[in-house]
């Protein structure tokens, strides 16, 4: 597999953490295409568990889906220690048009500091650190007193349940990294999202006869007007380290032809949540608000539901012990303290904070302005800092 890395001993520091090491392993990370929808994760799985057979670890796949494996690698200690554990999706999103890049998206390219390609920042950048502090504490195991449990996880482009799977069948620890792209910043909060469905009803009637029926289609003004209020608020709401939450309408539909009045008008809500806020009480929240357009017009009646595709905030506190460990971790290799932030994006890390319950923080190679379009990319020296902190961060701690 390994080409510029060829002799080098991963068995030292030097080794494992090397640019050569590491732009080995990206490259071929890179190279296995893991697209969703699409191609899917199975062969990075099995590129996944070759990189880490010489390390010991014991390797374990979980499908939440057949043919849509996550692996969980454990290395344990003699006991005693806390578990850490590094978290990273390996499917990608896809190639919208090739034609937009400079190279092969699938190449792996390294062109002045920077290697591009499809999923080389989000996130086979996170991964390829998690590889690589694997095989450094590999060359330390009895020394460790501590568990490493690393996740590469399926289905996250997609809000499927890879990392909860894996969290399901027992792989959790005390505290986690999830390894997205951040530029080193250490983020301790996300938004969370919940999508809902407005749907005004009314009755339907021959369009010639209007007025005996109940047109849905003209109450959307009083419903986006609410919305409207309702977003300035949420808006409004002050969090030290989000942005605020915001309300968006994103699609209307209604009618199934143009001369019969609709039975229904939907309206889909996007709503991005900040911590403290939930999507059952931000759901109630707006139904409560909406049904106040009753008490003007008899006629007015509506339902907010919820999507079952959606996932709360997550947070820890700003002065987290592992969070600061992992700040002062990033000072020792860069000189500067890591920032305490929060993420504009959402990841698997609400898994590891919410259903896990553990102290969990997102740090990553990588700026996140950088994935999702052509010409992908991710800075290779950020790219060995980032793996040489987690491994700082490992070793102290177990």
């Amino acid at each position: 597999m390994s080409s510029l890395s060829e002799g080098i001993d991963l068995a030292t520091p030097e080794g494992a953490l090397s640019d050569a090491f590491l732009q080995d392993v990206l490259r071929s990370l890179v190279q296995t295409r893991s697209v969703n929808p699409g191609i899917y994760e199975t062969q990075m799985a099995e590129m996944v568990r070759r990189w880490l057979e010489p390390t010991g670890a014991d390797v374990h796949v979980v499908e939440f889906a057949p043919g849509r494996p996550s692996v969980a690698a454990v290395m344990a200690g003699s006991g005693g220690g806390p578990t850490l554990v590094l978290n990273g999706h390996m499917d990608t999103v896809p190639i919208d048009d090739e034609s937009l890049w400079d190279s092969d998206p699938f190449a792996g390219d390294v062109r002045n500091g920077y290697m591009y390609g499809r999923g080389a920042c989000d996130m086979k950048a996170g991964l390829t650190t998690q590889i690589a502090v694997a095989h450094r504490l590999a060359s330390i195991r009895d020394e460790l007193k501590g568990t490493l449990i690393l996740h590469f996880v399926a289905g996250e482009e997609c809000a499927e349940p890879g990392a909860l799977s894996l969290v399901q069948a027992g792989f959790t620890g005390d505290f986690g990294i999830v390894t997205e792209p951040t530029e080193l910043r250490v983020a301790v909060a996300e938004r969370g999202l919940g999508l809902y469905r407005v749907r005004i009803l009314g009755q339907s009637i021959h369009a010639s006869r209007a007025t005996l029926g109940i047109n849905p289609v003209p109450r959307l003004r009083g419903v986006l007007q609410v919305i409207d209020d309702y977003e300035r608020e949420v808006m409004a709401k002050p969090h030290p380290l989000l942005p605020g939450g915001s309300c968006t309408p994103t699609v209307v539909r209604a009618g199934v032809k143009e001369n019969a009045v609709a039975d229904y008008c939907d309206l889909l809500l996007d709503r991005r949540l900040i911590p403290g806020e939930t999507i059952e009480g931000e759901r109630a929240e707006l139904e409560r608000r909406l049904s106040a357009l009753g008490d003007d017009d008899p006629d007015f009646s509506c339902e907010v539901t919820s999507f079952e595709f959606g996932f709360e905030p997550a947070e820890i506190p700003a002065d987290s012990k592992f969070a600061a460990i992992v700040a002062d971790a990033v000072k020792g290799v860069t000189g500067t303290r890591g920032e305490i932030w929060g993420t504009p994006y959402a990841s698997d890390v609400r898994n590891l904070v919410n259903d896990a319950g553990m102290e969990a923080v997102t740090f990553g190679p990588g700026n996140v302005a950088e994935c999702h379009c052509a010409n992908e990319r991710v800075s290779m020296a950020q790219v060995r800092q980032a793996a040489e902190v987690m491994a700082r961060v490992a070793r102290d701690l177990l």
